[in-house]
């Protein structure tokens, strides 16, 4: 916002400079003298400038006709600037979505296969809503169910400092490992195999037979 008030303010100049040396008031399109009523002052003038300025670089069009070659000539190039401008911010804003879409494509498995799969086999309703909520779970709470897969290409070393950064304050929360060392906790991380559980789904059943921990 800083730079599109900048732009405003430096172009409300130039436009201003411009009338100067065409003659303020000497036509409609450039800036109105000091023997217009209200123009005495430099801030109106200013503050004309400034709208002028607006409504070229916002497009908006509505500003007189020009006269002059020169009027011509600064009122195109505005109106060119102006185009640019909005490309880049446009450009800008597309690539930061792109971006920001191909970062979770990267972790975050996509719902459209498993989707497309319960309709061809007709078992949509209930079951691909819960499909829909595991996966809005996910990103939610920033689960990766691909972790081990990011981290593959790290030395076990590196691996292991990383897993533990971001596994051992969970484990040390458990009453179970709280007096355990931490190189074993270590160890422990290095072992994880990241299970992620949607809301009201059970992680076990009375009755089932025990076979991780």
């Amino acid at each position: 916002m800083l730079y599109v008030l900048v732009a405003i303010h430096w172009y409300g100049c130039l436009y201003f400079a411009l009338s100067s040396r065409l003659g303020l008031g000497s036509d409609p399109w450039v800036c109105p003298n000091a023997s217009r009523p209200g123009f005495a002052r430099p801030l109106r003038q200013y503050l004309h400038s400034f709208y002028f300025s607006t409504l070229v670089l916002a497009t908006v069009g509505d500003t007189p006709e020009p006269r002059r070659r020169e009027e011509f000539l600064f009122a195109t190039a505005g109106f060119l600037l102006a185009v640019l401008g909005f490309a880049t911010v446009t450009g800008s804003v597309a690539s930061l979505i792109a971006n920001a879409g191909a970062a979770d494509a990267a972790f975050y498995p996509d719902p459209e296969p498993v989707r497309r799969y319960l309709r061809a086999r007709g078992a949509g309703g209930r079951l691909a809503r819960r499909v829909a909520s595991w996966h809005h779970h996910l990103r939610a709470q920033g689960k990766l169910p691909g972790e081990l897969g990011v981290l593959r290409h790290l030395p076990r070393g590196l691996r292991g400092e990383v897993a533990a950064s971001v596994h051992l304050p969970a484990l040390r929360r458990v009453g179970l490992f709280r007096s355990w060392e931490p190189g074993v906790l270590r160890q422990l991380v290095l072992r994880l195999r990241p299970q992620v559980f949607g809301p009201g789904e059970f992680v076990c059943r009375r009755g089932d037979v025990g076979r991780e921990m």
